[in-house]
């Protein structure tokens, strides 16, 4: 048995974490791998850099990195509180609402925010069971039923989508650094 935190091995092993069920467990291990690789992706980032759009109409990295803190704060309110309205934040908007809002940060405040996000995830994970992970329910006006393992799943997938974005910002960066 494992207990948070956990270290860049332990991700290779999942087994169950001290204090969480079986499958929360091994849902743990992931939302903490994605997010070991986008702190890895952000290393060393100066405020110029997060600021900077690539792209016209692109995401920076500082927006990028703050959707991931209101994505997250958004599902735990969903899923842990049930309410629909958590997702109402500058972090959820991308493109020009939300590259507005997220300008002139330093790493440390995105850093920063992320943590604080994240500290309430296990918190709110351990409280639970794998029977509350696989119950359904209709949020919003949507015309289906998804659960919270979809929800803490997307999370995680929405993460490690825009880390992609995060790899090829920083590449291009890096170059027009160098020419």
């Amino acid at each position: 048995m494992s207990t948070l935190p956990l270290t860049y091995r332990d991700y290779f092993t999942p087994q169950d974490l001290e204090g969480f069920s079986p499958q929360i467990s091994r849902l743990v291990y992931g939302l903490e791998y994605v997010r070991a690789n986008t702190l890895f992706a952000v290393q060393g980032l100066t405020t110029a850099q997060l600021d900077t759009q690539v792209l016209p109409g692109g995401n920076t990295t500082g927006m990028l990195l703050a959707h991931f803190a209101g994505t997250e704060s958004g599902y735990q309110q969903l899923t842990f509180q049930g309410n629909e309205h958590g997702f109402e934040r500058p972090e959820n908007l991308l493109g020009a609402a939300g590259r507005a809002e997220f300008q002139g940060q330093s790493l440390e405040f995105y850093l920063s925010r992320l943590a604080e996000v994240r500290e309430q995830t296990p918190a709110g994970l351990r409280e639970r069971d794998d029977d509350w992970l696989a119950h359904t329910f209709r949020p919003w006006d949507w015309t289906f039923d998804i659960s919270p393992h979809w929800c803490w799943f997307h999370v995680a997938e929405d993460e490690l989508r825009h880390q992609g974005q995060i790899a090829i910002l920083r590449k291009e960066l890096e170059r027009r650094e160098q020419a």
